[in-house]
C-alpha cells in the first residue's frame, strides 16, 4: 500500500510539473512566449492607463512583425502571446486576474497593474507561483518590503520620485520654503515622505503639510490657511482627481505660491483646468527631444495605439517595460523561470527613460524628470542635458511684481 501510494504521488507530481512547463511544439521548444497583463480599462484609474490594453497589442504586433524575439536555448525566434484582462482599478480584481495569467494563461512573464495598491495585491501571486513579474507605474515602498525575489520594478521608490527636482530647486537657490498638499492614499504619502526629506536636505522651510483625505471635496479651510502661510512652493502629492479638484478651489480663492507642483499634471489634470494649469510643475518619463533609447519606435507605438502622449503621460514607463523585457528575454535565451528571473534582476539596460538596473529588492532606477507647462506643452525643466526648455520661476503673476 505505501509502495502504490509513493507511485501515485510522484504521478501526481509529475502531472503537475507538465501542467506548469509551457506548451511545447513538435521541435520540443515552445511555441511562443506567453505575456501577460490587467489594465484599468474601467474604474478610476482608467483616466490614467484606460487605453493601454492597445499599447501593449501594438508592442506585440511590432515584434512579431520583426520576427519574434531570439531565445538562443530554442535555436529560434519565438513570436509574442499576449493576454490581457481589465481589473476594473480594483486591488481584490487584479489578484484574481494575475492568478488567471498564470494558472489558465500560463503565462512565463506578467506586466504589473497601474498604482501600488494594485500591483502590491497582484504580486503577490506571481511570488506564490514563482513566475516573474515586472511592475511599472507602483514605486510605494511597502511593495518592496516584503522580501519578494519574483518583482522588478521599472521606476525608482516612491521616496525618490521627484528627488530631481528638489536638485533643481537647491541649485537654482530661489526658493525659500515649501507647504505640502497630500492625498491619503499609498503612492502619494510615500512620495510626500520623500519629498519632505529630500526639500529639507535642499534647504527649504517647511511652512506646513495638510494631509488630506482621498475623499474630500470642499479644500476651503486648507486652501486659506495656506494663504496665510504663503509658500514659495505649493507640492500637492496626489492622483489627478484630487489634484484637480484641489486646483480649482485654490484658483478661486486666489492662492498664489511662487510655484505649484502637483506630482501627476498629465493632459487630463490640464484639460479641465485650462489656463489654471500654466506654469504648474510635474513630473514626466519622457518628452519629445529626449534622445535615450528609440524614440521613434515608441512615437509609431503610440500612433498605432491611438494613444495621445500628453493625456496619457505614463506610456513611456510602460514602452521602458517593453524594452526589459525584450533584453530580458533575449539575453535569458529560454523561458525557464528561475533563469528569467534571475537575468531581470541582474540585468542593466538603457531605455527610452534612460538607464535601467534594480536593487535587491527589486526596485529600479528610473526616475521621472521635472516638467513644466509652458503654453500648453510639457517641457523637461531638468536636468539640464536632457532639459527641453528653462525653469520659469517665480511664475506670473509674482513675475510682474
Amino acid at each position: 500500500m505505501k509502495r502504490r501510494a509513493c507511485l501515485t504521488a510522484l504521478v501526481g507530481l509529475a502531472i503537475v510539473k507538465i501542467l506548469l512547463l509551457p506548451e511545447v511544439g513538435r521541435s520540443g521548444s515552445p511555441e511562443a512566449i506567453r505575456l501577460g497583463a490587467t489594465v484599468s480599462a474601467t474604474g478610476k484609474y482608467a483616466t490614467e492607463v484606460g487605453p493601454f490594453q492597445r499599447l501593449f497589442e501594438a508592442w506585440v504586433a511590432d515584434v512579431n512583425h520583426r520576427g519574434g524575439i531570439y531565445l538562443a536555448h530554442y535555436h529560434r525566434k519565438l513570436p509574442l502571446q499576449f493576454a490581457t484582462y481589465d481589473d476594473r482599478s480594483d486591488a481584490a480584481t487584479a489578484r484574481r486576474f494575475c492568478e488567471r495569467l498564470i494558472t489558465v494563461d500560463r503565462v512565463n512573464l506578467i506586466f504589473g497593474p497601474y498604482s501600488s495598491p494594485l500591483t502590491f495585491a497582484a504580486s503577490g501571486a506571481a511570488e506564490q507561483h514563482r513566475v516573474p513579474f515586472i511592475a511599472i507605474c507602483a514605486n510605494s515602498p511597502k511593495i518592496y518590503e516584503r522580501g519578494f525575489r519574483w518583482i522588478v520594478c521599472v521606476i525608482d521608490a516612491a521616496p525618490r520620485y521627484t528627488h530631481r527636482y528638489w536638485e533643481m530647486i537647491q541649485v537654482e537657490g530661489k526658493a525659500r520654503s515649501v507647504a505640502f498638499v497630500v492625498e491619503d492614499s499609498l503612492h502619494p504619502v510615500g512620495v510626500y515622505e520623500g519629498s519632505r526629506e529630500l526639500a529639507t536636505k535642499a534647504g527649504l522651510q517647511i511652512a506646513a503639510a495638510e494631509v488630506v483625505p482621498a475623499d474630500t471635496a470642499d479644500f476651503t479651510p486648507v486652501v486659506l490657511k495656506l494663504k496665510k502661510l504663503d509658500p514659495d512652493i505649493l507640492y500637492v502629492a496626489a492622483n489627478i482627481p484630487f489634484a484637480v479638484a484641489f486646483m480649482k478651489q485654490a484658483r478661486e480663492l486666489n492662492l498664489s505660491p511662487r510655484e505649484f507642483h502637483c506630482i501627476h499634471h498629465s493632459g487630463i489634470f490640464r484639460q479641465p483646468l485650462g489656463t489654471a494649469a500654466e506654469y504648474v510643475v510635474g513630473q514626466s518619463y519622457w518628452a519629445p527631444g529626449m534622445r535615450y533609447g528609440n524614440p521613434e519606435r515608441f512615437l509609431s507605438l503610440l500612433k498605432r495605439a491611438g494613444i495621445d502622449l500628453d493625456a496619457y503621460p505614463w506610456a513611456p514607463a510602460y514602452m521602458m517595460a517593453f524594452e526589459i523585457a525584450e533584453e530580458a528575454l533575449s539575453r535569458a535565451g529560454t523561458l525557464d523561470p528561475e533563469i528569467l528571473m534571475n537575468t531581470l534582476r541582474n540585468l542593466q539596460v538603457t531605455t527610452l527613460g534612460g538607464p535601467v538596473w534594480f536593487g535587491e529588492n527589486g526596485v529600479g532606477t528610473i526616475n521621472a524628470y521635472p516638467s513644466q507647462i509652458q503654453k500648453g506643452t510639457y517641457q523637461i525643466i531638468w536636468p539640464p542635458e536632457v532639459a527641453t526648455a528653462r525653469h520659469v520661476y517665480p511664475t506670473p503673476p509674482w513675475q510682474k511684481r
